[in-house]
């Protein structure tokens, strides 16, 4: 009989440490992400090139979300971001392509996103791109996306427009003569935020700042 209480208590113990970390924890994981970039701008030896974008203090920024929370905290990690580097940043109600070049362009593109709000913990969850072009190509970003066919997302649906992405808008730019081909891309699948139910935290605003983050290092370097 002491043997099976012992036992019993040495459960609960276990139980209650795993219940107090579950409800402590704070992270931010994904279980896959990648970068690509192509930074620079060419010197052409022959006349006939131009800079882009027009203005190179705008940033005009589409957020593609299903979640509206998701979206706002987007909204307010980016224009942090943004605005930290001097640069004003301008949300795009209609079609990014109505402004290629006219900007820099920054595009985040979130078709699967998910949320739980469970006993010990609350999670947000998204997979998706983003985009930034110093010459404001956003009509190669629109192209790709519109060529996709796909119902159904998954690691490869996410990974592979990524990569095409800064490819083609390299090769866009050279053949429109345009000097300035400084392009970033990252991309996640299944970018999670957990919070505890003992700590304090939106995981919303981690996984957005986690995204900011990608864009912040895009900036500082281009």
């Amino acid at each position: 009989m002491k043997r099976w209480l012992a036992l019993g208590i040495s459960i609960l113990v276990l139980l209650s440490v795993l219940v107090v970390t579950t409800a402590s924890e704070s992270t931010v994981l994904s279980e896959l992400s990648g970068e690509s970039q192509y930074g620079g701008s060419l010197i052409p030896n022959s006349s006939g090139w131009r800079s882009a974008p027009e203005d190179p203090q705008t940033v005009y920024i589409e957020i593609v979300a299903p979640n509206v929370r998701l979206k706002k905290a987007l909204r307010e990690a980016l224009t942090n971001v943004t605005r930290a580097h001097n640069l004003k940043p301008v949300y795009v109600s209609g079609s990014i392509d109505d402004h290629d070049m006219k900007g820099r362009v920054v595009v985040v593109y979130l078709p699967h996103a998910f949320s739980r709000d469970g006993l010990l913990s609350r999670e947000c969850g998204v997979s998706g791109i983003l985009y930034y072009s110093y010459a404001g190509d956003a009509k190669t970003f629109v192209d790709i996306m519109m060529s996709r066919n796909t119902s159904k997302e998954t690691k490869g649906t996410i990974k592979k427009p990524a990569l095409e992405l800064k490819f083609s808008s390299v090769r866009r730019l050279n053949e429109e003569h345009i000097m300035n081909q400084t392009v970033w891309v990252a991309y996640w699948w299944n970018l999670k935020a957990r919070v505890g139910r003992l700590r304090e935290g939106d995981p919303y605003k981690m996984v957005a700042r986690e995204i900011a983050a990608h864009l912040d290092r895009f900036l500082e370097n281009s």
